[in-house]
């Protein structure tokens, strides 16, 4: 076996390393350096004994660095790792991730601190760079959630009003004219129509008329009970779904929405309006399609409409069942 000269190893492995090595005195002067710090750092060997850790160091981090410095030195602890800023010859800066340890004599003083550090700057931009994707694609996500629930929305309620759309009424209706067919429970389909809404809008304008449908929306929206339903049918057209209730009930609640809606004035630039609604009701114990219950709520809202207007008529005629 050849003879190992430990010396000439020690010196081939500081001056071969890919890793920067500075070894610097308890005051933080330089007392060597390797190539590698050299090629990081843009100094030589020869003008790297002249410096002082500070001098490496951005000034805005050097308070951070002379309190890892004490550490060590005060023999608090036996090394650190820390990420820190090293500056320049140019003036640049660039992160390392640095391991440092004191060096001791044989009395255990302390005569020196090695400081061993590589160049993580792309490591730092790569993973800063995945942050930024990470948190781009969570915004993406977020804003396609927000779109996602817009459109689920949109395709159940109506765009101005935010009620039910004629699509979801519809729904309702086959369900509950269902187990109205089933149980033969009552269940009473109502049409609203906002009388002179033609006039609204000839005379205020479109926008005044889309205020008025709006405002009307929230009153009969919270006219309703919880068990029921409505929704915006169509144009100025609402429909209002009863299920299992007496037709005296339905009425109840039309009419106490019909006296709102007439005791209602809105406001539109300064103006006011005053609106009313005619109400048409069909009721039937289940032995009737929906669809033949919409046509006569509609021809009772007609005839609301001719005999006068503002009111609430029943197709049936009148409301004197117990369920």
């Amino acid at each position: 076996m050849i003879p190992i000269n430990i010396d000439s190893l020690y010196s081939q492995i500081f001056h071969n390393a890919v890793v920067a090595i500075g070894v610097t005195d308890p005051q933080g002067t330089y007392i060597t350096v390797n190539p590698t710090w050299c090629e990081l750092l843009g100094y030589s060997a020869e003008e790297a004994i002249k410096l002082n850790i500070n001098d490496v160091t951005p000034e805005e981090d050097r308070s951070n660095s002379i309190t890892s410095f004490e550490y060590l030195t005060s023999k608090k602890g036996n090394s650190i790792r820390k990420q820190r800023r090293y500056q320049r010859k140019d003036g640049s800066i660039f992160w390392a991730d640095l391991h440092a340890s004191p060096l001791y004599d044989k009395d255990d003083n302390v005569i020196g601190l090695l400081g061993v550090f590589v160049n993580i700057d792309k490591q730092l931009h790569a993973e800063q760079v995945q942050k930024e994707l990470m948190n781009n694609m969570e915004e993406v996500n977020r804003k396609l959630n927000l779109a996602n629930e817009d459109l689920k929305k949109l395709s159940r309620h109506d765009a101005l009003t935010g009620l039910y759309n004629r699509r979801v009424l519809e729904d309702i209706l086959e369900k509950e004219s269902n187990r109205s067919q089933r149980t033969k429970r009552g269940f009473g389909i109502a049409i609203a129509d906002i009388d002179n809404f033609k006039h609204v809008n000839d005379t205020y304008g479109h926008d005044c008329g889309d205020m008025v449908l709006k405002e009307l929306a929230k009153v009969f929206l919270k006219g309703i009970r919880s068990t029921d339903a409505m929704g915006r049918w169509g144009g100025e057209e609402f429909l209002f779904i009863f299920p299992e209730t007496t037709c005296q009930g339905a009425m109840i609640v039309i009419e106490r929405i019909r006296k709102k809606v007439e005791s209602l004035t809105l406001e539109y630039n300064g103006l006011p309006i005053k609106v009313s609604t005619t109400i048409g009701l069909s009721y039937h114990h289940g032995d009737t399609e929906s669809a033949v219950m919409i046509t006569e709520a509609d021809t009772a809202l007609y005839r609301g409409k001719r005999s006068g207007k503002n009111q609430v008529i029943c197709y049936q005629d009148s409301c004197t069942d117990s369920e």
